[in-house]
């Protein structure tokens, strides 16, 4: 397979590194990873490294006439500051001056052949590196992910991509993931709404400007620490397992394993987080270490006081409201992948979650159409200890409402759903967390507003209301 050209760039980059001794660690794990991958690769480092041992052949030769020349002249011992131990004062022996000279015309002679090997043509057409170097690749990709330069132009990610400085990695969509591994092995998954940016300048330092974000990340020398960036503080990270969700400026941590430390960007407060401490940083809030909560199986969400903090779509409404109610929520339009669709999204419980799923849990919702129309439901979860998958996408399907401009409550078991684009169920056993409710309409504007959504255990409260379930179509599909 022949290199391309931001490969042969960075093999080029690699080699002079390795042969200056500057290759660190990353460095030589993504010089082996070229080497092994690629055998065009595997012939440029053979050629590289017999080219370096005859220069270290040649320079031996050198240095063993020059060692001959000088040894009736100078006998004695040379100290670490390279001065003879019984001349103070003479600092270089009289005869070794043009072995140097010539070591020093072999070096330009090497650098001279070293450009004309290894250096592109000036003519050709070769973009651009992405980046001095390379910090990791993308493992997993599923749905809507964009790797993005400079935050402008941007390419559907795949697996095996490479991660550079100064790239963003976006995840678009309930259903989208990512995983990316860096060079020691540090594991970053990103899931939803997303984005994360990688450091021009420092490789220990990424940015969640927004979403949520799982690290596990490997042991790192004392004082190099991972710092993970957000605009409210900076956690400091040399070998943990965490969750970092950044939404509506504010930023949540959990400890999962390890321990951290947080500092508070706008006073530079800091707090130290041990397994199992979560703690919350905004300009509401006292920043302090706390248990991760438990996360509740039964749940309820009326509008009364307004939108929730950090509720991403939808409309509150204060007209024609069933009795009893203070205030709703309606769809607005949004665009996703071209088209203009009709949403309620909730706010991103990602940390804290909304509620847990069960066998035996029901979902309720008190919800009004201006006009008949199709509608759906999606339930995005996580695992209640953070791992794989990152991210489930429920959902019963299309519910379709024939009779407008009345209040209806729908009461869906939550066993019977399935996961979005496939007919598989999922084992409810609590494992499961809600952390973003989305109501969408893939067709024109039905008007849906929803007044309350409630999560009951057991019997359900309240008999379902006759609906027409069609084939599941998730958000940026299509209704049929």
């Amino acid at each position: 397979m022949t290199l391309t050209s931001q490969q042969l760039a960075e093999l080029d980059s690699l080699l002079c590194e390795l042969a200056d001794d500057r290759l660190d660690a990353q460095g030589r794990l993504a010089l082996e990873a070229l080497v092994k991958s690629q055998p065009e690769a595997q012939d440029h480092y053979i050629r590289f490294m017999a080219f370096c041992s005859d220069l270290h052949d040649a320079s031996a030769v050198a240095l063993s006439l020059g060692e001959e020349n000088d040894d009736e002249s100078n006998s004695a011992e040379w100290s670490e500051e390279g001065f003879a131990q019984d001349r103070p004062g003479l600092c270089f022996p009289s005869l070794r001056w043009p072995v140097r000279a010539a070591m020093g015309a072999m070096a330009i002679a090497v650098a001279m052949v070293a450009l004309m090997v290894w250096w592109p043509d000036p003519q050709a057409t070769v973009p651009a590196p992405e980046g001095r170097f390379l910090m990791g690749r993308v493992e997993e990709v599923t749905g809507t992910v964009q790797i993005r330069e400079g935050g402008l132009s941007h390419v559907q990610a795949a697996v095996g991509d490479p991660i550079r400085p100064g790239q963003y990695v976006v995840t678009r969509l309930p259903d989208a993931l990512v995983a990316i591994r860096l060079l020691d092995g540090t594991m970053l998954m990103l899931s939803g709404d997303t984005v994360l940016a990688f450091s021009h300048d420092d490789p220990s330092q990424i940015t969640v400007e927004r979403g949520n974000l799982i690290a596990d990340v490997q042991p790192r020398p004392a004082g190099r620490p991972l710092v993970i960036c957000t605009a409210e503080a900076n956690v400091e990270v040399l070998g943990t397992r965490l969750s970092v969700s950044r939404e509506a400026e504010r930023t949540r941590v959990a400890v999962l394993n390890g321990a951290i430390r947080i500092t508070r960007l706008s006073d530079q407060r800091e707090v130290d987080l041990q397994r199992g401490q979560a703690a919350e940083v905004s300009a509401e809030t006292d920043l302090q270490a706390m248990p991760i909560q438990t996360v509740p199986a039964h749940w309820t969400l009326d509008f009364s006081d307004g939108l929730p903090n950090g509720w991403q779509t939808g409309q509150l409404v204060f007209d024609a409201l069933p009795d009893g109610s203070k205030a709703a929520v309606r769809t607005s339009g949004v665009m996703e992948n071209g088209r203009r669709r009709y949403q309620i999204r909730s706010h991103n419980a990602w940390s804290d979650g909304l509620f847990s799923l069960h066998d035996d849990s029901w979902l309720h919702i008190r919800y009004r159409v201006e006009k008949a129309g199709t509608f759906l439901i999606y339930i995005v979860c996580r695992q209640r200890d953070f791992g794989q998958p990152v991210a489930t996408v429920l959902t019963p399907g299309n519910l379709r409402q024939t009779v407008s401009d009345q209040w209806h409550t729908v009461t869906l078991p939550l066993n019977q759903l399935h996961r979005a684009r496939a007919e598989d169920h999922v084992l409810l056993d609590g494992q499961l967390v809600a952390f973003l409710l989305v109501f969408d309409s893939p067709e024109h504007n039905p008007g849906f507003t929803i007044d309350r959504i409630w999560v009951t255990r057991g019997e359900a409260a309240e008999p379902r209301t006759p609906i027409e379930l069609d084939e599941a179509c998730p958000p940026g599909g299509h209704a049929d």
